[in-house]
């Protein structure tokens, strides 16, 4: 029996509990004492219920202000959550440190958590990744520039990179731990279990790497059947509060398009602004495997999740992002032809017009379809089992090391 800490620090929604979940439950299964430290846990007992031990992530709270903006690179990202003063990111990895210590952690397996990973190296614990390749940047430096479309002094990703660096290594020094020699060495670990495929990869640039396939799950929500009616069939899963959410709806309604929308937080009084025998609106979200033969067109916000799922079913995507995140996501699907990424720095687009060029152009279902064709073989059952094994194995040698 191993001692396994499945860790989530940085980022929104609780997809990275979705993520993480059927591996933890494989694990528990197995005999193993598993628990789930979480960044966000106002629904995790809805989720989870008494199933698996959880506990508060320790998180950087403060809002600093005069960082170089917008963030260009993972060094700049992570000094916005503690990297910018040794002394505070000391205090993060002494959290985590006494939290794995608390629970005699032998592997960590982190969700977009670069705190734990530093914690966990400064115990010698062996730890591993699991996510999409927004969480594991390339082995690069500097960092790589995130936002391509920006015409980027190289000194200044030099520079963050440097005063990230030196702010780790004090930390180290202070456990007697020998220096990175660049902030990518932080993911020189057991594994990094890049759960995503190749053409999905926020990182085009990336080094050779492994690639243990997308995570997705389709049968999870409320049961739900297409109106009736004549026109074609869209999905839609967007934010009732964001810019582009009535323009959407409007321009569906409009085209005289069948309609699933679901819009997390949405009042009674604004479902039933947009409500219609074509269209169904809840906060709830919805079983949607027994529906996707028959979509022909999904709009979102380029979560790694639902994207994967859409494209595995041969559904093209109209993209919203609502952050960088999402947007490096919504351009890699663009780039490969299966949808249209909508920037969330410019002007919205006539959705009307956006919205009937892809129901009526066959390429974006066409492309969506390659690439579901070239990963048919792939089984998410195959995959959870490989990484479980792994994970198992990574744990087997920690404790004979010991």
């Amino acid at each position: 029996m191993s001692r396994i800490a499945f860790v989530w620090e940085l980022g929104t929604s609780y997809g990275h509990i979705s993520l993480l979940l059927p591996f933890a439950r494989k694990l528990r299964q197995r005999g193993h004492d598993v628990v789930l430290v979480l960044r966000e846990l106002h629904n995790a007992n809805a989720i989870l219920g008494d199933e698996i031990p959880i506990l508060q992530a320790p998180i950087w709270l403060p809002r600093l202000t005069g960082l170089p903006e917008p963030p260009l690179n993972y060094s700049e990202i992570l000094m916005r959550y503690g990297y910018f003063d040794a002394d505070g990111l000391a205090g993060l990895v002494s959290a985590w440190r006494s939290l794995f210590a608390l629970h005699g952690s032998d592997v960590i397996v982190a969700d977009h958590s670069p705190t734990a990973l530093l914690a966990s190296r400064s115990m010698g614990l062996a730890a591993t990744t699991l996510g999409s390749g927004f969480y594991v940047p390339p082995r690069q430096t500097p960092m790589p520039n995130m936002r391509a479309w920006l015409n980027v002094p190289r000194n200044r990703l030099e520079n963050s990179d440097v005063l990230v660096l030196d702010n780790m290594n004090m930390v180290l020094a202070t456990h007697k731990i020998k220096p990175l020699a660049s902030v990518g060495e932080l993911f020189d670990i057991a594994e990094n279990f890049l759960c995503t495929f190749a053409e999905m990869d926020h990182y085009p640039q990336r080094e050779p790497a492994r690639y243990w396939g997308a995570c997705w799950n389709m049968e999870m929500g409320q049961e739900v059947a297409w109106p009736d009616g004549e026109g074609k069939r869209v999905f839609v899963y967007l934010n009732p509060q964001s810019r582009d959410f009535a323009k959407v709806l409007e321009a569906i309604a409009a085209l005289g398009l069948r309609a699933i929308v679901c819009a997390p937080g949405i009042s009674d009084n604004q479902r039933w602004l947009y409500e219609s025998p074509c269209i169904i609106v809840s906060a709830k979200p919805f079983r949607l495997d027994r529906l996707l033969a028959d979509c022909d067109l999904a709009i979102g916000y380029a979560g790694h999740a639902m994207t994967a799922g859409m494209l595995m079913a041969c559904v093209p995507l109209l993209l919203l992002p609502g952050h960088l995140e999402q947007f490096l996501l919504a351009a890699r699907v663009e780039a490969m032809g299966a949808g249209i990424a909508v920037n969330p720095e410019s002007p919205p687009p006539d959705f009307v017009e956006v919205i009937r060029r892809m129901l009526d152009a066959p390429g974006y279902r066409e492309m969506a379809c390659l690439f579901a064709k070239k990963y048919a073989g792939f089984s998410q059952d195959e995959q959870q089992e490989n990484i479980v094994a792994r994970i198992e194995e990574i744990a087997a040698h920690k404790q004979v090391m010991t």
